[in-house]
């Protein structure tokens, strides 16, 4: 028996249509540590190509926070129970979506510093801040 009211195309069409912006265990956290760490510079919701979550434009650095699940973290990602096959192929084409953006900024000249969702956490604070300090610099990584 089927609980969900909707047919499976459109609750498919519905869920694709969800669009994540403001997530509390990313951006938001993201944006208090920059704040606390007094780091400046950094704009969110910028309509350069790959939606990065902050960009520095005057480095021409895009900051992207991507969450172990949707991202696919070799350690931290969990696969759902059901429906393996369907989840397997959707995270790895979000691993591919995000190679070819980071390619792509980068033949525009940008800089990429990817972030897990778990680096957000207080015990990788330092951690996190010296890899954005480390990027900030001119010619950074």
């Amino acid at each position: 028996m089927r609980s969900d009211p909707l047919s499976k195309r459109r609750r498919s069409e519905v869920m694709a249509r969800i669009r994540s912006r403001g997530n509390r265990s990313t951006e938001l956290e993201l944006a208090k540590l920059l704040r606390r760490e007094r780091i400046t510079g950094w704009r969110r919701k910028s309509a350069l190509f790959g939606r990065p979550d902050f960009v520095f434009p005057a480095i021409k650095l895009a900051v992207f926070v991507d969450g172990e699940f949707w991202h696919g973290h070799p350690r931290r990602g969990r696969l759902p129970k059901t429906h393996r096959a369907y989840w397997r192929a959707k995270i790895n084409r979000n691993r591919s979506r995000d190679r070819r953006v980071n390619r792509a900024l980068r033949q525009l000249g940008w800089r990429v510093l990817r972030i897990w969702e778990h680096q957000l956490a207080p015990k990788f604070h330092l951690r996190t801040v010296a890899r954005l300090c480390a990027a900030l610099k001119p010619g950074g990584r």
